[in-house]
């Protein structure tokens, strides 16, 4: 498995634009997305998540960088909440945060077992 081959710079712009992105989208009013499948809006948000986790940690990967980088993804999904709280048309949700969390600690934990196979089949001296 090889990842896209992109530079770490790249992948910092690729994931700020990213960024910008999911905070418009989070304060526009939203569509009832549960209407249609049942918990929509936290399975987005695991998603979304996920998918900032593993474009930050192409960004910068070292260990510490990873805890970093944890620990400021889900600050910004505090933050998107309380930015909704500001609106006439959102509402925060606590349980919109811990969705956040799945997706950070869902990327963590797939990305430290495929490192962990890969070492295992290909051990290094």
């Amino acid at each position: 498995m090889t990842w896209i081959k992109l530079t770490k710079r790249e992948f910092k712009t690729l994931f700020f634009g990213t960024v910008f992105v999911v905070f418009v989208m989070a304060m526009l009013p939203s569509a009832n997305l549960n209407a249609y499948v049942n918990n929509a809006d936290k399975i987005l948000h695991t998603f979304t998540f996920f998918v900032l986790s593993l474009l930050l940690n192409r960004a910068s990967s070292t260990l510490s960088h990873r805890i970093r980088n944890m620990l400021a993804l889900l600050l910004f999904g505090v933050f998107i909440e309380i930015a909704q709280s500001f609106t006439s048309y959102r509402s925060p949700s606590y349980n919109d945060v811990i969705a956040d969390l799945i997706g950070i600690l869902l990327f963590q934990a797939l990305y430290s077992t495929y490192r962990l196979i890969k070492h295992l089949r290909n051990p290094t001296p």
